[in-house]
């Protein structure tokens, strides 16, 4: 049976459970501003494989199945169609470089996924792009069905794709969690992981330029793009900037 409340509404009312009220009222401002001017900030997360992982802490008895490479493909493209969400537009391309997906499943119902890449040139946003050293993978594009929020899901997608990734070869982990995003920054904590930096990113649109900044450790160990700094981006705002 199809809701009464409209999607936006229900998508709104969600944020605002998971979210709490100050973080919603910062998403709901950089919506408002949006035909203006855009803005990211994560924190910048890194996990030493070769240490024991903390155990995950889902509520339930879940099963996880990570597909990777050619001979995968067909079946993962399978599973994530019976999540109900479309297609990522560079799967094949995903699947060619190496990726691995992991499905999660509740008894015979998938209920989320998640993927890890091992290669550098992700894009974060606005051009800027993750670089990857030697034997690291990055996590990325997770999603859990809403009904099953809140049940720690998240952590076991994590545990699983870093034990994965450690049975490969890979020794460190790294990954990024918005600053609104207050449930997945308890499981950064809850997991016992080492925040390296904060990356902010702030696109002004119909002038075409981006400024970037990291807090903690340089942009340039982590990410391939230009830093803006506050000389550039008074340059910027008369018309010269870091394009991307």
């Amino acid at each position: 049976m199809t809701s009464p409340v409209p999607r936006p509404w229900r998508r709104a009312m969600e944020i605002l459970r998971w979210r709490g009220p100050g973080h919603f009222f910062l998403l709901a401002l950089r919506e408002v501003l949006r035909p203006v001017m855009y803005w990211y900030a994560w924190n910048i997360y890194l996990t030493d494989l070769q240490q024991p992982l903390t155990q995950p802490y889902g509520k339930g008895k879940f099963d996880v199945r990570i597909f990777s490479g050619n001979k995968d493909r067909e079946m993962a493209r399978e599973q994530l169609g019976s999540l109900g969400e479309p297609l990522p537009a560079n799967f094949d391309a995903r699947i060619n470089r190496g990726d691995a997906l992991a499905i999660l499943s509740c008894g015979n119902e998938q209920v989320a996924f998640g993927w890890m890449t091992f290669s550098s040139g992700m894009e974060l946003a606005y051009g800027t792009t993750w670089i990857l050293q030697p034997n690291e993978g990055t996590q990325y594009g997770s999603f859990v069905l809403p009904k099953w929020r809140g049940h720690g899901i998240f952590s076991v997608l994590n545990v699983a794709l870093n034990t994965y990734a450690r049975e490969h070869g890979i020794l460190r982990s790294v990954g990024s969690i918005s600053v609104l995003n207050s449930q997945s920054l308890s499981m950064a904590k809850r997991l016992g992981k080492k925040k390296i930096m904060t990356v902010i990113l702030v696109r002004v649109r119909g002038m075409g330029w981006t400024f970037r900044k990291a807090i903690g450790a340089p942009l340039h160990t982590r990410f391939a793009g230009k830093r803006m700094d506050l000389g550039q981006a008074e340059g910027a705002r008369l018309g010269v900037g870091d394009k991307a």
